[in-house]
């Protein structure tokens, strides 16, 4: 019996994933369970395992290639009396697969079994779709391009894709209005606005071609020569953006395209967090947690949001509507071998500041060991950045979109201050935070950073509020 295996739905909102390795052949036979296939989706790398025991028929992309949800997968032979079960995903990144997660559904295609000993019509191979033809159904496109199709007044539904996948660029809605705009007889050739250093290439070009300058005098025997430089080392080596890197660059490129960034840095006097911290470390560590600064910002930060509700939000650009979130899912950046990451702490504010700091600690060594689920990377209502040692002084956070709002936490150290009319030394710390304009308003910022600032400054005042 042919099994047909479609690309399910392995996140919110997922319509398509990146094929980043295969690891079986056409003709390998293969077991329940084992690993078939890696598939990036959002900020996680999923491995998908076969449903059944059998053999590997056909394999519908190749590694790179962008797979919509729904299109096969892959098409396996299996035993006639197989029933039809779920798969579970795991994540991984940098190539340690984790603990079972969401089940995937498996479709069998075609099979029609008879009075015979399990006789099936054959199945068609699933086409390997680069195109999405008009009236298709919704078209595949980041929000970016479709504010620009909204804005040139232009039906994105009527246009084919060039990009992977049938997906909607940018370019292709721009042609698509200069094609409504100037008609299908509107063929126009740019003329060359220059010539080749061999000479013009059409007689206009010539005739505009100045005249040579006056001879210069020649150049004198003294004069210094530059030598010719040869078997200088020119090589060049052109790196496809895949997996977790083409992720991360498509999630920037949609954020800074689309939110309209503006940055609020204010500075931090740490000494009260410094003490706090230092009274607390050693009960935390009795329990098995390491007690950072972190726990204690992004309790802040919580606390914060309470107040500030727009700050956890989210933006629908297609339907142009701020989505105002009554749970709180944080988001903490992490570095990674392979790229940034931001594994999600759910609900938040109901930690205490010891439960926050354990999730924190937790979910950075999984990232860095590549065994986060897929799960606890999507769902974020807000986002910290933090650099650590490396922080510096102060960056620009780009929102991790359709967020509306990140803070970055910069470099801890020793500055000489002005308290009173005197100068002492004292541990700063800035935190930049990063605002869709489109959204919210300087003020409104403003006010949400000092609040952060206050509870950070005055730890004390956490304690009334904890949960």
């Amino acid at each position: 019996m042919r099994l047909d295996f479609k690309l399910p739905d392995l996140a919110e909102g997922m319509i398509e994933g990146e094929i980043v390795a295969w690891l079986v052949k056409p003709g390998d036979v293969v077991r329940a369970e084992q690993p078939i296939v890696e598939v990036m989706t959002d900020k996680a790398t999923v491995v998908i395992p076969s449903p059944h025991d059998g053999t590997i028929s056909e394999l519908a992309y190749a590694a790179g290639d962008i797979a919509l949800v729904g299109t096969s997968l892959w098409i396996m032979e299996v035993a006639a009396d197989v029933e039809v079960t779920q798969v579970a995903t795991t994540s991984v990144q940098d190539g340690a697969p984790s603990s079972a997660e969401e089940p995937a559904p498996v479709e069998v295609r075609g099979a029609s079994l008879g009075a015979g000993a399990g006789s099936v019509a054959a199945a068609a191979p699933a086409p390997r779709v680069a195109r999405i033809p008009r009236g298709a159904g919704k078209a595949i496109a980041t929000p970016g391009t479709r504010r620009l199709a909204r804005e040139l007044g232009v039906d994105i539904a009527e246009i084919v894709g060039s990009g992977k996948g049938g997906r909607v660029t940018k370019e292709d809605v721009q042609a698509h209005a200069r094609d409504a705009e100037l008609g299908p007889a509107a063929d126009v050739v740019a003329p060359t606005t220059h010539a080749m250093s061999h000479g013009p290439s059409h007689p206009a070009a010539a005739a505009a071609t100045p005249a040579p300058a006056a001879a210069r005098p020649a150049t004198p025997a003294y004069s210094y020569a530059p030598r010719d430089a040869t078997g200088g080392d020119e090589t060049e080596e052109r790196v496809k953006l895949r997996g977790l890197r083409r992720a991360i660059y498509e999630t920037m490129a949609r954020s800074t395209s689309t939110a309209a960034h503006f940055t609020y840095v204010d500075e931090v006097d740490c000494e009260n967090l410094v003490t706090a911290r230092g009274r607390l470390k050693a009960a935390a560590e009795a329990r098995g947690v390491r007690m950072t600064y972190l726990p204690f910002i992004a309790k802040a930060t919580l606390l914060a949001l309470r107040r500030f509700p727009k700050m956890n939000a989210s933006m629908d650009d297609a339907a142009q509507e701020v989505v105002l979130k009554r749970y709180f899912h944080l988001g903490i950046a992490a570095a990674t071998p392979p790229g940034l990451v931001v594994p999600v702490i759910k609900h938040a504010d109901q930690l205490t500041l010891l439960d926050l700091a354990g999730h924190i600690q937790g979910l950075g060594e999984r990232a860095r060991d590549g065994r986060l689920r897929p799960d606890e990377l999507k769902g974020s209502t807000f986002t910290i950045t933090s650099l650590g040692k490396l922080g510096g002084l102060m960056a620009t956070p780009v929102i991790n979109h359709p967020e509306v709002a990140i803070l970055g936490v910069h470099q801890m150290q020793k500055r000489a201050v002005v308290r009173g009319d005197a100068i002492v030394a004292r541990t700063m710390m800035n935190l930049s935070l990063s605002f869709d304009h489109r959204v919210i308003d300087g003020h409104e910022g403003a006010a949400f950073a000092q609040e952060i600032k206050r509870y950070l400054e005055d730890p004390e005042l956490m304690m009334l509020e904890m949960a």
